[in-house]
C-alpha cells in the first residue's frame, strides 16, 4: 500500500508484519547490526586510549578504501550495493536534475539507486528483515523498516519513518528527537545518543535481521576543529559516541546478533576554502539575475555551475565546449588539484549520466566551499552544494575535510567487529556486502 510521510509518498510492503514476526525455529541467517559512526578513522581511534571501538575485532587491518567520491551518501550506498557511485548512481551528496535545470540537495530516494542493494538479491538463501536508522537513501521501498533519513530534516515536528506509527512509538520510550542536536550551532553528539537508544529499541523489538544505523556528532567537531590539533571537543564527541555505540552493541549482542562498527570515511585538515562557482562567475559561466529579495544563481542560463560536496565537484555544462572554458577558468585557482575531463571519470568509478562534464578534486590540504556571492553583494539561502552552515560553522572556520579518494588507510572507512570477519587483506567498500552475506549465511 502508499503511504504519506513528510508530504512525500512511499511505497509500504503490507508483508512487513509477517517478516518482523520472531523467526522460525532453525532458521541459520545470522542477525547483524552495522553501526556507522561519522568520521571515524584509525588515526582518530590511535589518538585517544580506552575505546571500545579499538577493543573488537579489526578486519583487513582496520580500515576500507572509500570510493570516489569519498563523502557519506555515495560510500554508503556503495557499502549496501557493492558498487561504484558511477554504477548505483549516487555520485554526490545532491543531484542535478539536467532537464528541469534543477539542484536537489535534500533527495534522498531509495529510487537514486540504480543498483540493488545486497539483501534485494534474488539468490540470498532467506530474505532478511531490513532497518535502516538515519541511513542515507532510505526511503521509497529500501527497507522494511526506517527511521530518518541522510538529510536529518524534521518535517511536521517529526522524524521521517515507515512503517505508519514506528517514530510514535519510539518517542513514548526514547523522547522526542530534538533535529537542533544534529543541525545549526548546536550540532553535536547527543543526536547519536537519541538514534542509538532508538536503534536498540527497534533492535529488540522489531527484530530485524539487518539493521544499519548511523551515529553523527564525532564528524561535526572534525570539521570545527580539526584532526591533528583537536582535542578537548573531539575526544569528547569521539568518547560519547564510542559510549552510546557500545551499549546499542550490548542491546545487539544480548539478543543474539553482532555488530560491525563501520565509518563512510574520514577527514582530514584543510587550510584553504576554494570558491569554484566565484571563478565560473568570474568567467561568465554561471550566469546571476537580480530578484526582488537580492542576487541569486541563474541556473537555466548558466553555461557551467559547480555541485561542490567537501573536496569534489561535478562542472556541469552547457556542452563541451563550454566545458573546456570551465576546466580552463578553474586551472589555475588555488586549492585545485586536478579537473578530470568526462573520458576519465570512468577510471575512478564515477562514469554515469549524473556526473559532470568535468569533475574537480582539490589539494589534500583545500576543501570547496559553495559561495559564489560577491563580498558586497546579499540575497535569499541559496546553496551549490555543501555548506557548513547546516551545523554552525562559518565558510572560514572549516578545519577539516573529505572526499578524495586516494586518503591513506589511516584516514580511510574504519572496519571492526564483535566477530571474525571473513575480509580480504586488503578490503574496499564495495567488498562489504560480500562479507555481511558470509557471516549471515555461511
Amino acid at each position: 500500500m502508499f503511504v504519506i510521510a513528510n508530504a512525500f509518498v512511499y511505497w509500504y510492503d503490507t508483508g512487513y508484519e509477517d517478516r518482523c514476526k520472531d523467526k522460525p525455529p532453525g532458521l541459520e541467517m545470522k542477525r547483524i547490526c552495522i553501526i556507522d559512526i561519522a568520521g571515524l578513522s584509525r588515526r582518530l581511534v590511535a589518538k585517544q586510549s580506552g575505546l571500545w571501538v579499538d577493543s573488537i575485532v579489526p578486519a583487513a587491518g582496520g580500515a576500507m578504501r572509500p570510493t570516489l567520491p569519498a563523502v557519506s551518501a555515495s560510500v554508503q550506498a556503495s557499502m549496501t550495493t557493492g558498487r561504484d557511485p558511477g554504477q548505483h548512481g549516487v555520485v554526490a551528496g545532491g543531484v542535478f536534475r539536467r532537464q528541469s535545470k534543477y539542484l536537489s540537495l535534500a533527495e534522498r530516494s531509495n529510487t537514486l539507486l540504480s543498483k540493488k542493494r545486497f539483501w534485494h538479491a534474488r539468490d540470498l538463501p532467506e530474505p532478511p528483515t531490513v532497518a535502516l536508522v538515519f541511513w542515507s537513501n532510505p526511503l521509497a521501498g529500501g527497507a522494511d523498516i526506517v527511521l530518518g533519513a541522510g538529510t536529518y530534516a524534521c518535517h511536521c515536528g517529526k522524524v521521517s519513518h515507515q512503517p505508519v506509527g514506528l517514530y510514535d512509538r519510539l518517542a513514548e520510550t526514547c523522547g522526542e528527537f530534538d533535529c537542533d542536536s544534529i543541525s545549526g550551532p548546536t550540532a553535536s553528539w547527543r543526536g547519536a545518543e537519541w538514534i542509538a537508544i532508538a536503534a536498540g529499541e527497534i533492535w529488540s523489538g522489531d527484530k530485524p535481521d539487518l539493521m544499519w544505523v548511523y551515529l553523527p556528532g564525532v564528524d561535526f567537531e572534525l570539521v570545527r576543529g580539526g584532526v591533528v590539533d583537536n582535542t578537548a571537543s573531539a575526544v569528547e564527541a569521539l568518547g560519547a559516541v564510542d559510549k552510546w555505540a557500545r551499549r546499542l552493541a550490548d542491546v545487539v549482542c544480548g539478543d543474539g546478533g553482532e555488530v560491525v562498527v563501520v565509518s563512510d570515511g574520514g577527514y582530514s585538515d584543510v587550510t584553504l576554502a576554494a570558491c569554484p562557482n566565484l571563478a565560473l562567475r568570474d568567467a561568465g559561466l554561471l550566469a546571476v539575475k537580480e530578484t526582488p529579495d537580492g542576487m541569486e544563481v541563474d541556473i537555466e542560463t548558466s553555461d557551467a555551475i559547480a555541485l561542490v560536496d567537501h573536496q569534489f565537484a561535478h562542472l556541469y555544462c552547457a556542452g563541451e565546449a563550454a566545458a573546456d572554458r570551465a576546466a580552463a577558468a578553474l586551472a589555475d585557482m588555488e586549492g585545485i588539484d586536478t579537473i578530470l575531463p568526462r573520458s576519465e571519470v570512468f577510471c575512478p568509478g564515477l562514469g554515469h549520466d549524473r556526473a559532470g562534464e568535468r569533475v574537480a578534486i582539490s589539494r589534500p590540504d583545500a576543501w570547496f566551499a559553495q559561495r559564489w556571492r560577491r563580498s558586497e553583494e546579499d540575497g535569499p539561502p541559496a546553496t551549490l552544494g555543501y555548506d557548513p552552515s547546516v551545523i554552525g560553522v562559518d565558510e572560514s572556520d572549516v578545519r577539516a575535510s573529505r572526499g578524495r579518494g586516494d586518503v591513506s588507510l589511516e584516514d580511510s572507512c574504519f572496519l571492526a567487529a564483535t566477530c571474525p570477519l571473513p575480509a580480504p587483506h586488503e578490503m574496499c567498500v564495495t567488498d562489504l556486502p560480500d562479507v555481511l552475506r558470509k557471516v549471515m549465511f555461511d
